[in-house]
């Protein structure tokens, strides 16, 4: 309570006469009451300051001998009015005694005019600092003031600029007069009147001159003299009494820095005046001697001199805390540099003014005055600390710029803390204001200096970053600008090509449009909720309120929400390119307008390039993460710069560096690796290694912040630190994942899995990346899921910058992810750099939905892929690229739950193989229960009679009729012709060699066994090469070699049979035989190269995948890029290679054939030979053989799988050898009067487990029609293997006979494999059982005997 009364604030909350009790009224009346208060203390106040007012006068009449009394502020401001004017005229015409002793009394009169309780009633308006009547009237009287000063001086007295005996003045008084008197030259200045002001500006500059002397009690030749400054802060005169009562300074010896502050502006103001005057030519020089000689309206000299004094008097007055030396115990500590003396501060701020314009001044000038002022404050700094010692190393030749450098960064950093005293934060805020659009210009002027003193590279390497920091954080221009050219943009050019800057930036708005448009909803089997959900229109910019209401509620979100990588990361790029636009329309602007704003454009560009060129970046990066002790140059005073200090702003670099490399590398994130190869800033610092160690060592470091905050109990206290840990680990998998383009397999393995450089610290290992990224992306994708709203909202604050940067670390912590596992499998047979489980999420390794799967999306999606025939207009070269934008959304709409669904599309990997194979399965089985499911095709049929297109054939499958002897020809004739309906049901009939059709019926087993001895058929080529290299030739079916055999044992297509028309069909049914088998779940032999595995993926082939093409050239063509230029010359090759076994020429260049292979070209050699071999050879054989296999299998649905997880789920793990006897055994049923405990069972699993891995293949085929056990193993197989007893004995007829009987035979085991059933006789001795069971499955019979 303002009035400490309680009662009476009781009776305020009803004083509007409610009598209600609603919450509403209540609040009302408590509002009231407080205005009420408040009112109460305002009034109190100025009546308070009224009394005090009135004291002062009383006092300082009293000292007149007037007896005539002022009431209230206004009747005091008029006769103060008076009293000045007529002290000025009386001492204008009195003795010079009595003048002189008038200059005090003046000064004193107009300072109390001046108070802020007076002040407004300065003049007949009101106190409105723009008002130009009130500041006429403070000009009038303070030129009156000048006027009296130099009647002294023609008086004969005293030259009151450059000699001390006038009278001093009180330093109160003349230091509120110094700050007005800097006020008005500040407006002359901000109204560009400097002309018509001329003369009254420099009368008032000679004044300030007084002023100052009075402050500082000591001449203008102190600096050069060495003299000791003079504590003025106290006085015992009457009028300062009164003066401290009103400021309250009666027991205060620091000074108030505010007009210091004002100083230092004035100079600052006057600096940015000459800079945007002399633009055409920086290197004019604006000064004026003391002695006001110069015509120029201001003297940039004498107030650098005034500002060097103050600093100068500051660090005299500073204590010894506050002093420069920071122990060595603060070393460790976070907060050494967040509290610097003021006096550093005062250097600071003069730094930033300096570096706005150094052109200001003259520049011998200016050095030898700022290394005077060093080497006195150097000499006074040794003073203070060995007082008894009169010894000085100051070096004559200090260079002021690197020292004045260092000391900016260190106020900047200061500025940062929260613990500021009120005297450091007007420093602090002095130095925002002055840096405030003049960033740009600073840190131009610092990196230029730097150039220049490269012996004091330690100075200007550890301040830089700091600078660098700053400015990108709050320019956000110039980060646009950096982060652009980062990515190899001419940006000089973007003011003047206004056209393709439009056109890119709606191209991309489209885009994004689009994507955002065409996302599906949140999809359910009920279609209320679908249709709640589609009737949803939240656009971009109210998605931020969407994740507030989702953050206070418990629902799922919507797939709306979490929208799939691909569309994140276009709303990311169209967010760049937005503030591209956005950065282009303000510049053009600024160059259209002042030319203060022209300068800051031109500096802004030119610092972008450099820091986008990259090379001085590097350059930086070396500097800042080479492990060394920082060193003082000889030529910095130690007095101003200590070891300590340098060491932990070094510190502070390595921190501020990586966050300002992240700024700049904005754009460059993206969720594909090589989208930005031709950036320059990547290309320097992705392979430079100190670099990649300290941003990975600076990601680690924030290991346990990122951590932290993904807990939901956590509390985030600095959201900039978060932000910049978030920020600095995106930079990092940026340039790693870019690192990794150009990184060879064996390369990889020795730099980052190596045992021996493992173990040594400051290295980078390839497991510890995967399991930090693996902690962070399971926060990213599952536990706090990124929305699409945090790309794309438009907010500023710290809270969205969080958000942002987070997905930002989701696109390129992905991208790098995704990177490092595609090496993994494609080492996954020789070496693991970690193990399999490192890359599944916690949640997704356990339990899960047991319907995950919305069946009509998947059917849906499949009619869609049907009918998309864009991979026909393609390149036959780039088969499969990039193609699985489009189909992964189509393929996340077919999850019920949008989180799975963005990680089954993005990183599959972080679930468990088994998993994925489940899901895979289910989406097959949803597309099956309406392709395969006759009672809907008839009712489909049925609607659709009088459609004329409609197919006429009845029922859910296909029968066909096949003879084995013919098996490939009657396979293409009868089933290629289905095309996509060849996912339909087939029921296969056999005739036999003789001509005779087969008895078995096909229930499943009969197609099995069809289709696993079509595929050896068609796959395995019937010519192949010995040891030796001669060739041999197999039996086989009457058809060419569609494959060949690889070294390495595994099949690609044949790039000699021609890729016309002919031979093309074939492909496209391989393809479609192919789907069919991973359709139906058959496991067929045919082992795959991983090159021809990865175009079946939609990936493209590197140079490291050449080795598992090819070990042999993959090894030699390595080889040439550690030749010198004289072996590869030596060997005489050119831009041409030879493909296939005919031998057959190709060039790899237009006219490569007269191109030598030479030292400077061989990468490209190489890089296009392993292209020609991998990608382009046999690709037209590729391109049909996918269209035919998506015309089954959709491509989004085995990208969930890699290489080698695609090729087991082909032919299944060839870990295993021959069959998993103990695995089928747990899981077999038994019928016919079998248990698990008798004998005859007992023999049959021995023998079993007794064969080689080849005979249990076949005893698996002979039970299943499948030579290759289940995926999943023998508990998915459905139905379950069952053993089935029959009778021993039969007649010729094949009749049963009782047992015991002395006539007929012994039965050989049967199967019917469509029911995965084994019919075993009831034999009387394991030797019996062994002998009919390896003849029954040795014989390879038909299906005569089901």
């Amino acid at each position: 309570m303002f009035d400490g009364s309680h009662r009476t604030n009781k009776r305020e909350i009803n004083y509007s006469g409610a009598s209600s009790s609603s919450r509403t009224t209540r609040k009302a009346n408590l509002t009231l009451a407080k205005q009420q208060r408040l009112a109460r203390a305002q009034a109190k106040a100025k009546l308070n300051a009224s009394i005090v007012i009135q004291r002062c006068w009383r006092g300082v009449w009293a000292g007149l001998g007037d007896s005539n009394k002022a009431v209230g502020r206004k009747g005091i401001a008029r006769a103060l009015d008076g009293r000045f004017q007529t002290s000025v005229t009386s001492a204008l015409s009195a003795s010079d005694k009595s003048s002189s002793s008038s200059v005090a009394l003046s000064a004193s009169l107009l300072a109390f005019r001046l108070t802020p309780a007076l002040s407004p009633f300065y003049s007949s308006s009101s106190c409105n600092t723009k008002d130009t009547s009130v500041e006429a009237s403070m000009r009038r009287d303070f030129l009156q003031m000048h006027k009296l000063l130099t009647h002294c001086q023609s008086s004969g007295q005293a030259n009151y600029i450059t000699d001390t005996t006038l009278p001093q003045i009180s330093p109160i008084a003349a230091r509120r007069l110094i700050s007005f008197t800097l006020f008005l030259l500040r407006q002359s200045i901000s109204r560009r009147n400097m002309a018509n002001e001329e003369e009254e500006n420099r009368r008032i500059i000679s004044l300030l001159h007084y002023l100052l002397q009075s402050i500082f009690s000591f001449n203008n030749n102190i600096i050069a003299s060495g003299g000791v400054l003079e504590d003025l802060s106290r006085s015992d005169r009457p009028s300062d009494y009164y003066m401290s009562i009103m400021r309250g300074e009666q027991h205060k010896r620091q000074m108030n820095p505010g007009w210091m502050i004002n100083l230092f502006s004035c100079l600052r103001d006057f600096v940015v005046f000459h800079r945007d005057n002399n633009l055409d030519n920086d290197d004019k020089v604006i000064s004026m001697d003391i002695d006001g000689g110069a015509s120029n309206p201001y003297d940039l000299e004498l107030l650098l001199k005034w500002c060097c004094k103050t600093i100068l008097h500051l660090a005299l007055m500073a204590d010894e805390q506050d002093s420069a030396t920071i122990s060595a115990q603060k070393l460790q500590r976070h907060d050494a540099l967040l509290s610097i003396p003021q006096y550093q501060q005062g250097i600071a701020l003069l730094a930033a003014i300096l570096f706005i314009a150094p052109s200001a001044f003259c520049k011998s000038w200016l050095d030898e005055e700022l290394t005077r002022f060093l080497r006195l404050l150097t000499q006074q700094q040794q003073q203070r600390r060995n007082a008894d010692s009169g010894k000085s190393d100051a070096d004559p030749n200090i260079v002021w710029s690197p020292i004045f450098t260092h000391y900016l960064s260190c106020a900047i950093i200061s500025g940062t803390s929260s613990q500021q005293s009120k005297n450091d934060q007007f420093w602090t805020s002095a130095l925002c204001e002055t840096l405030n659009n003049h960033e740009c210009s600073v840190v131009h002027h610092i990196v230029s200096q730097a150039d220049l003193h490269c012996e004091h590279s330690d100075l200007y390497t550890y301040s830089v970053p700091v600078m660098l920091q700053y400015t990108l954080q709050r320019h956000h221009d110039l980060a646009t600008l950096a982060t652009f050219a980062a990515r190899g943009e001419n940006i000089s050019l973007w003011i003047a090509d206004n056209n393709a800057t439009n056109c890119e930036t709606s191209v991309a708005d489209t885009a994004a449009t689009v994507a955002y448009a065409t996302d599906g909803m949140d999809v359910d089997d009920d279609d209320e909720e679908d249709e709640a959900l589609r009737s949803q229109s939240v656009s971009v910019q109210q998605q931020p309120s969407q994740r507030d209401k989702r953050s206070t509620s418990t629902s799922r979100y919507s797939r709306q929400d979490l929208q799939t990588l691909p569309k994140l990361d276009a709303l990311y790029q169209t967010k760049c390119l937005r503030d591209k636009k956005t950065t282009i329309d303000r510049l053009r602007s600024l160059s259209g307008g002042a030319r203060s704003s022209q300068i800051e454009v031109r500096y802004m560009i030119s610092l972008a390039e450099r820091i986008g060129k990259g090379q001085w970046m590097l350059q930086l990066s070396n500097s800042i993460f080479t492990h060394t002790l920082p060193k003082i140059s000889s030529t910095s005073p130690s007095g101003l710069v200590l070891s300590s200090q340098l060491l932990i702003l070094q510190t502070r670099a390595r921190e501020c560096y990586p966050s300002a490399i992240s700024s700049v590398l904005t754009s460059c994130s993206g969720s594909k690796a090589g989208r930005n190869a031709s950036s320059p800033l990547l290309a320097k610092l992705a392979f430079h290694n100190p670099s990649l160690i300290g941003f990975w060592e600076c990601s680690s470091q924030n290991m346990y912040l990122l951590a932290r905050s993904q807990s939901s109990t956590a509390k985030i206290e600095n959201k900039s630190q978060l932000t910049a840990a978030y920020e600095v680990f995106s930079s990092f998998c940026d340039l790693f994942s870019h690192h990794l383009l150009a990184v060879d397999d064996d390369e990889f393995l020795e730099r980052y899995f190596s045992p021996t450089n493992c173990q040594m610290p400051g290295k980078i290992v390839a497991g510890d990346i995967v399991v930090s990224l693996k902690k962070i992306l399971n926060d990213l994708y599952w536990v706090n899921p990124v929305l699409a709203a945090d790309i794309s909202e438009t907010k500023t604050d710290s809270e969205a910058i969080l958000r942002f940067q987070k997905a930002r670390l989701l696109i390129s912590g992905t991208k790098l992810w995704n990177s490092l596992h595609e090496r993994w499998c494609r080492l996954y047979r020789n070496v693991q750099f970690c193990d399999e489980n490192s890359w599944w999420f916690p949640f997704l390794a356990g339990q899960h939905d047991s319907n995950p799967i919305i069946h009509s999306q998947v059917t849906t999606f499949v009619d869609q892929n049907y009918d998309d025939e864009a991979m026909e207009e393609s390149s036959v070269e780039s088969v499969g690229v990039d193609e699985g934008d489009a189909g992964g959304d189509a393929l996340a709409s077919s999850f019920r739950d949008p989180k799975m669904a963005r990680v089954l599309t993005a990183i599959p990997q972080a679930m468990p193989f088994s998993r994925r194979v489940n899901l895979f399965q289910s989406l097959i089985d949803s597309d099956k229960l309406l392709v395969q499911d006759e009672e809907a095709t008839f009712r489909h049929m049925m609607m659709n009679l009088d459609n004329p297109d409609q197919d006429g054939e009845i029922g859910g499958r296909v029968r066909v009729t096949i003879h084995r002897d013919a098996l490939y020809r009657d396979s293409m004739e009868t089933l290629n012709p289905l095309g996509k309906k060849l996912r339909k049901k087939i029921q296969v009939t056999f005739v036999n060699r003789h001509g005779a059709t087969e008895a078995g019926i096909d229930g499943g087993g009969v197609f099995k066994e069809f289709l696993d001895d079509l595929i050896k058929d068609a796959f395995i080529p019937r010519t192949t090469r010995n040891e030796s290299g001669e060739e041999e030739q197999s039996s086989g079916g009457n058809h060419p070699d569609f494959f060949s055999v690889t070294p390495l044992q595994t099949l690609q297509v044949n790039v000699d049979s021609d890729g016309n028309q002919s031979t093309l069909p074939h492909y496209e049914f391989l393809g479609r035989v192919l789907g069919k088998a991973i359709y139906e779940y058959i496991l067929v032999d045919p082992q795959l190269a991983l090159p021809f595995l990865n175009k079946l993926l939609g990936k493209q082939n590197s140079l490291d995948d050449l080795k598992n093409l090819d070990p042999e050239f993959y090894k030699h063509i390595k080889s040439l890029r550690h030749m010198s230029a004289q072996d590869i010359t030596s060997l005489g090759l050119t831009f041409e290679t030879t493909t296939g076994q005919n031998k057959k020429t190709v060039e790899l260049i237009p006219g490569g054939s007269n191109v030598l292979v030479t030292k400077e070209n061989v990468i490209q050699y190489i890089h296009l030979v392993s292209h020609q071999r991998m990608n382009i050879a046999g690709s037209r054989q590729t391109h049909a053989f996918l269209h035919g296999f998506r015309d089954i299998i959709p491509a989004p649905w085995v990208r969930l799988f890699s290489a080698y997880e695609f090729q087991k789920l082909i032919s299944g793990d060839d870990a295993v050898q021959g069959i998993d006897v103990q695995g089928m055994m747990n899981v077999t049923r038994y019928s016919g009067g079998l248990h698990p405990s008798q004998p005859i069972v007992q023999w049959l699993w021995e023998v079993v487990n007794e064969m080689n891995p080849e005979q249990q293949r076949k005893f698996l085929k002979f039970m299943t029609s499948c030579s290759r056990q289940p995926l999943l193993g023998f508990k998915s197989l459905v139905p379950a293997p069952c053993v089935q007893q029959t009778r021993l004995m039969e007649d010729n007829r094949g009749i049963d006979i009782a047992e015991g009987s002395p006539i007929g035979n012994i039965r050989l085991p049967t199967s019917s494999t469509c029911m995965n059933l084994l019919k075993l006789p009831k034999y009387t001795s394991k030797k019996m059982l062994r002998d009919k069971l390896l003849y029954a499955i040795e014989a390879a019979a038909g299906f005569e005997l089901s």
